[in-house]
């Protein structure tokens, strides 16, 4: 039997099979086994009249490039031969049928939605979900935390200047920031923890009262502005900045570094170590700290506005659907996209689901939707089946 296809005057042929009998295949053994040259085993042995015989057909399409969008049938010609005759050659032809390009559906997980808020936190890391937030402790170098913010005052004072340093563009961002998301339906703010903190110049006792001070300070000129209450805010009294300071020196190539570093260690009392300080180098290592390190130190510390979303139930529905889309249980995933479909996200695997289901009218009109909303996995989709 030579099975082949055929279009028209185009025609791929495919492997002959030969189907022994078993009475056939017992004499062709034996000769193989008796050093027949010309015999081979048999490459088939039916089981009985009903067996059947599976083939897979590999036509490339560029070999065959004819072969796409032609009608084709698939047809075998058979030849019989019995131990005292031979009957001609018939072809036998089952129904034509179309030709399709293989379908590899394109489509991918789709984000939550979470309003202005997550939307805003991509350029502004000073946003983060309230599922992150981490209550103050001094052991946290704030300075090295991704997107802090701080607000700088002049030394020893705490009234705050828009005009001081970079303060105009932080204080803008936060009040900004926090007017958009408070204006937003689906996201809002949940907290603002603002950690005061002032240089280690000057006495304990002073710098706790600047600390907090400041801290309420920055609290004060957000309320003005986005016209909360004093419950939005987390103030922290994060006093003289021994753990940012000794991070910059560490960081630094300053004369002196390791004794300073030394005596940060190892000296308990705050007044006592700042007095150290000044002392090493004759003073020479601590004028360099008053002139290049100790002013970040004279801010209101870091601060962190942390934001809480209405949840995503879309979202869910659509991840869980192309979950089934991977499974291929197409059905179920479109009966749950149905309850989705008139949100956007969900138009490309609406498209899959329905392809696959056989509906490729209404599947095509799904991937042109989510294509036009800028989906690239639909556009991909729909060069396949264009």
């Amino acid at each position: 039997m030579t099975p082949f296809f055929t279009c028209g005057t185009d025609t791929i042929f495919e492997e002959s099979v030969t189907v022994r009998g078993k009475l056939n295949a017992k004499k062709l053994r034996r000769r193989v086994v008796l050093g027949d040259r010309n015999a081979t085993v048999p490459s088939y042995v039916p089981s009985g009249i009903d067996s059947v015989i599976t083939r897979t057909a590999y036509l490339p399409t560029d070999r065959y490039p004819w072969v796409v969008g032609s009608t084709l049938q698939l047809c075998t010609s058979v030849e019989g031969e019995g131990c005292c005759e031979v009957s001609p050659a018939v072809v036998l032809c089952c129904e034509s049928f179309l030709c399709e390009r293989p379908f590899h559906p394109v489509f991918s997980q789709v984000e939550d939605n979470t309003g202005k808020a997550g939307e805003l936190q991509r350029n502004n890391p000073v946003l983060q979900h309230i599922s992150q937030y981490r209550p103050y402790d001094s052991s946290r170098i704030l300075r090295k935390e991704e997107g802090a913010l701080y607000v700088f005052f002049p030394l020893a004072k705490w009234t705050l200047l828009h005009d001081f340093r970079d303060n105009a563009a932080t204080l803008d961002t936060i009040v900004s920031i926090t007017r958009q998301i408070m204006a937003d339906s689906t996201s809002s703010v949940k907290l603002i923890q603002i950690i005061g903190l002032a240089s280690p110049e000057g006495s304990v006792k002073r710098n706790n009262l600047l600390g907090q001070n400041r801290a309420a300070a920055l609290r004060d000129y957000i309320k003005q502005r986005v016209k909360t209450g004093n419950a939005m805010f987390e103030l922290c009294n994060g006093g003289e900045a021994w753990t940012e300071l000794r991070d910059q020196i560490a960081d630094s190539n300053i004369e002196g570094r390791d004794q300073l570093l030394n005596i940060i260690d190892t000296e308990k009392n705050p007044d006592e170590r700042e007095r150290k300080m000044k002392r090493l180098n004759g003073g020479k290592t601590y004028k360099y700290l008053k002139d290049n390190v100790l002013s970040d130190q004279r801010n209101s510390g870091y601060i962190r506005i942390y934001y809480d979303y209405v949840p995503d139930s879309a979202a869910a529905v659509i991840n869980r659907a192309s979950e089934l889309l991977r499974e291929q249980r197409y059905t179920e995933a479109l009966t749950m996209l149905r309850t989705v479909e008139s949100d956007e996200r969900a138009q490309n695997a609406l498209g899959v689901a329905l392809y696959m289901t056989g509906n490729k009218q209404e599947a095509l009109r799904r991937f042109r939707r989510a294509a036009a909303s800028g989906n690239e996995d639909a556009r991909r989709n729909i060069g396949q089946l264009e």
